[in-house]
């Protein structure tokens, strides 16, 4: 098995669930892949044919309607087996994020943390 629980479980920020079509580039190939979820260090994405941990693959990915930004990722661990969840890669991000980019993953991660909050009291 290829996926290494410890990078996953040592996260330090909260994820949002998202899910958008991600362009990645690694190696000049474009890899088709869909966002499982996003925090500001990182995100996972599904996609079939994960590159190797370590490996750097840039994202492109859309932040609004006409607007869409570029970031540098390593891939930090990858599954390639259904038996243990979805088969994509974490990646770690390289680049700053900018400041729209953080603006729209912290507003998805707050909706996440109220919707937990809401979800405690029912």
């Amino acid at each position: 098995m290829e996926k290494d629980l410890s990078a996953e479980n040592s996260r330090s920020e909260e994820r949002a669930p998202v899910d958008f079509q991600v362009d990645c580039i690694h190696e000049g190939d474009y890899v088709l892949s869909f966002s499982k979820n996003i925090s500001l260090g990182g995100m996972f994405l599904c996609t079939p044919n994960p590159p190797e941990p370590g490996s750097k693959v840039k994202l492109i990915f859309p932040v609004g309607e006409y607007y869409h930004t570029e970031v540098m990722t390593v891939v930090v661990w990858i599954n390639r087996s259904l038996n243990v969840g979805d088969i994509g890669m974490g990646v770690q991000f390289l680049t700053p994020l900018s400041s729209h980019l953080k603006e729209n993953i912290m507003k998805q991660v707050k909706r996440i943390e109220i919707l937990k909050e809401f979800e405690g009291f029912a």
